[in-house]
């Protein structure tokens, strides 16, 4: 009878250790899931008389990840802000993101300096946030 009883402790103590191990598998890979590299590239370029930039700048997420990725420029010697946004799942590898940004206001951009915002969320399936970075970077704009 006793020996009954501690069978039976010892599968009850062997699933709960099993369920927690698979359990702290699938928190881990949330609590893991990041933003692993990034920037902006240097450069920029300035079309429609100042009023749209293309930016573009890697970045490395863990795979299966999705990304929302909204970048923000301003240029002091003008006063002109430009916001754009793009959406893309992650791979796990470093790639290669193309946001097309338009300005708010009356300002343009003119080809010089800017400074450039991006803010990176990424969303597990099922929807819930796993990382939110945000990084800035001087920049250069190029003319039309």
């Amino acid at each position: 009878m006793l020996t009954q009883i501690i069978q039976t402790q010892r599968r009850w103590l062997v699933l709960a250790a099993l369920s927690l191990t698979l359990a702290g598998v699938f928190i881990t890979r949330t609590a893991f899931a990041k933003v692993l590299l990034n920037t902006i590239d240097p450069v920029a370029s300035v079309s429609d008389h100042g009023r749209r930039l293309a930016l573009t700048g890697p970045l490395q997420v863990t795979a299966g990840e999705r990304v929302v990725l909204r970048v923000t420029v301003s240029q002091r010697t003008t006063g002109a802000v430009a916001e754009g946004e793009t959406l893309f799942t992650a791979t796990g590898d470093l790639q290669h993101w193309a946001v097309s940004a338009r300005t708010f206001g009356r300002q343009g951009f003119e080809p010089g300096p800017a400074r450039a915002t991006a803010l990176a969320l990424t969303i597990a399936r099922g929807g819930q946030v796993t990382d939110s970075h945000q990084w800035l970077v001087d920049i250069t704009l190029m003319g039309e």
